[in-house]
């Protein structure tokens, strides 16, 4: 069995689209895998996989590695920093911003997200309880985030203002200061097979779900994702990305640009 046959048994097996992991680096940790655990080859795997759940937390851990960086994608952060973020707050009336970062990897996006919030919100909005819940399946990357370290390049899409601020360097790396760890909860989920967190304002779900898995889990994870938001909340995807056909009925695309969604409701708003 080759490697293509093996990626086309086992990625349905978690939700997965095959053709998305056919590259170089993913075989290569496939095949470091496998070396590992003293199997043969490519079907050897697909029997252990089969039968052996902490195998297949091993190989998805392996599929849904992904790679980010702070501020990802600038004009999607500058499009949440405003008018997003402050029509969610005027609008709340309970003074809590619950925000979810579904796939948050070593904890870039979620990380960002609380920069803005102490840099540019926090003064102005005393009120307000700010709370970021950052999920991912993967344990190892959620340590990782928690400990706060980076390299520097994944800060070079940093405001300058920010970095200064709210980073130090600590030998090769760069160490982010404990206060912006409290307002984010790292938490171990899956997405595909568990139930959604509620009572969200806002969801980014960028790079992963619409991405890699099948047109049916994409729209199961966009069933639970409207479950997880509130009347008005918004759900940002990745700008490479696109919704399941099914996306009318659940969502209105607000900032086409930056792929920015707005929970579909009866009621016929006239801003986001």
């Amino acid at each position: 069995m080759g490697y293509d046959q093996f990626l086309r048994e086992a990625a349905p097996f978690f939700g997965l689209q095959w053709r998305e992991f056919r590259r170089r680096g993913v075989r290569r940790k496939v095949e470091r895998r496998i070396a590992e655990i003293g199997l043969p080859g490519f079907e050897e795997y697909l029997s252990r996989i089969r039968e052996d759940q902490e195998e297949q937390r091993q190989l998805s851990q392996i599929l849904t590695v992904t790679i980010s960086r702070f501020f990802r994608d600038k004009e999607v952060f500058d499009a949440i920093e405003a008018p997003l973020l402050p029509s969610i707050l005027k609008n709340n009336s309970g003074g809590d911003l619950k925000i979810w970062s579904i796939g948050c990897a070593s904890g870039e996006e979620p990380f960002s997200l609380s920069l803005l919030w102490k840099e540019r919100f926090e003064k102005r909005w005393t009120r307000a309880r700010f709370r970021i819940l950052a999920t991912d399946i993967n344990e190892y990357l959620l340590d990782r985030a928690k400990e706060r370290m980076y390299k520097k390049s994944s800060l070079e899409e940093i405001p300058e203002e920010i970095f200064n601020h709210f980073f130090k360097r600590e030998g090769g790396f760069f160490l982010i200061n404990q206060t912006i760890l409290r307002t984010v909860e790292f938490r171990r989920h899956d997405i595909i097979r568990e139930e959604p967190f509620t009572g969200m304002d806002l969801v980014l779900c960028r790079n992963l779900a619409f991405t890699y898995f099948s047109k049916e889990c994409q729209i199961e994870v966009l069933r639970k994702i409207a479950s997880s938001l509130k009347e008005d909340g918004h759900l940002v995807i990745g700008k490479d990305e696109s919704l399941p056909l099914t996306y009318p009925t659940l969502f209105i695309l607000v900032f086409p640009a930056e792929k920015i969604y707005r929970k579909f409701t009866n009621t016929v708003r006239g801003s986001p």
